[in-house]
């Protein structure tokens, strides 16, 4: 019986390889392939030279090499709001052109605060880089055992101040004025504001240029209409409500601005099922721009937040960082925000 011959199995082309085809050091290679950052000209002599050997990298065994994750953590309080969904958009569409991927943390589970996971992820190194969604006071020992271990940090909307690598937030007191004159040209003399925390930087910043837009307009907010919930959540909106159906409606402001679109969603729900008309009793408006406020009737009147675009410059920031740590900390990116108007504010009704 005759033995067949098997012929070797073909080399797979190494890093080196394709470092050596593109004239360039594997250190080069290894930042393209990971969305570092590297000239037009380089990027697309390194990826000819893949496509010419048919280079296909191991994950694995770049971990070894460059001693990293190959991952970025997105830790926040919840990763099921809206709000939330749009920040994954952005970062997925940041690190498609990367070969990192992304893990979440959910910090808040079953009415508790629990960072242990993002704990871990720091302690094992299990991440390359963490990017965090609404940083909070809490999260302090988080954000130094993270730069203990030098990992870069990012935050998206932070409500408390750190010394981070990379701060993305938008302008909210831009926000807060748009609405105080969009109202104060219905005829709105008497306007509410039920935020956020009351330590949050955002609600802070939103109620600031509420009240300041509408002192400019002749327009002052009274103490007695400002109220802060717990958190941005529905159950804080409907909290607000009970508040605004309790007062006699002679007395109630024509108009409520709420610290969130989800607060002015189930704002709008509590009292349109109590009887009082949305607009025609009291307009209602919302921050954030959730895609949820055009699917209902009335549509929210919200102030839009380029949401995606944020999470996108947050986590492409990130990537550079981890590939080079030489830079200053403590950088700002403030995205200007749009007014974007429907049925839920109208003339006030002793306009």
């Amino acid at each position: 019986m005759k033995t067949r011959r098997v012929a070797p199995a073909k080399a797979k082309p190494t890093i080196r390889a394709v470092a050596d085809r593109a004239k360039v050091a594997i250190s080069t290679v290894s930042r393209v392939l990971n969305g570092g950052p590297a000239s037009a000209v380089v990027r697309g002599r390194v990826q000819t030279a893949i496509r010419e050997l048919g280079y296909s990298p191991s994950i694995a065994a770049q971990s070894l090499v460059t001693r990293r994750a190959g991952c970025v953590g997105l830790a926040g309080n919840s990763s099921q709001s809206p709000w939330f969904s749009q920040i994954l958009g952005g970062i997925e569409e940041a690190l498609a052109t990367s070969r990192k991927s992304v893990v979440l943390a959910s910090m808040m589970r079953s009415g508790r605060y629990d960072p242990s996971a993002v704990s871990a992820w720091i302690q094992d190194r299990r991440v390359d880089g963490l990017i965090f969604v609404r940083y909070a006071r809490r999260d302090l020992p988080l954000f130094a055992a993270a730069t203990r271990a030098g990992l870069p940090v990012v935050f998206i909307a932070p409500d408390a101040e750190a010394p981070a690598d990379l701060i993305v937030r938008c302008n909210n007191v831009q926000a807060g004025d748009l609405l105080a004159r969009h109202l104060a040209e219905l005829g709105h003399r008497r306007v509410a504001f039920a935020g956020g925390p009351r330590t949050s930087i955002d609600t802070r910043d939103r109620l600031k240029g509420l009240t300041e837009g509408l002192s400019g307009r002749g327009i002052s907010l009274r103490q007695r209409d400002v109220w802060f919930g717990a958190s941005y959540t529905a159950e804080a909106g409907a909290e607000y409500a009970r508040r605004f159906l309790g007062e006699r409606s002679k007395s109630r402001p024509t108009a409520v601005v709420l610290g969130n679109d989800m607060m002015a969603l189930a704002f709008i729900r509590a009292v349109l099922q109590a009887g009082v008309e949305v607009p025609r009793e009291v307009s209602v408006a919302g921050f954030d721009g959730i895609e949820a406020g055009g699917t209902c009737w009335p549509g929210l009147t919200t102030v839009v937040q380029p949401t995606r675009r944020m999470a996108a410059t947050a986590c492409e920031a990130l990537l550079q960082f981890v590939e080079n740590r030489e830079h200053d900390r403590a950088a700002t990116v403030a995205y200007g925000v749009e007014l974007l108007v429907r049925e839920s504010t109208a003339k006030a009704r002793d306009a």
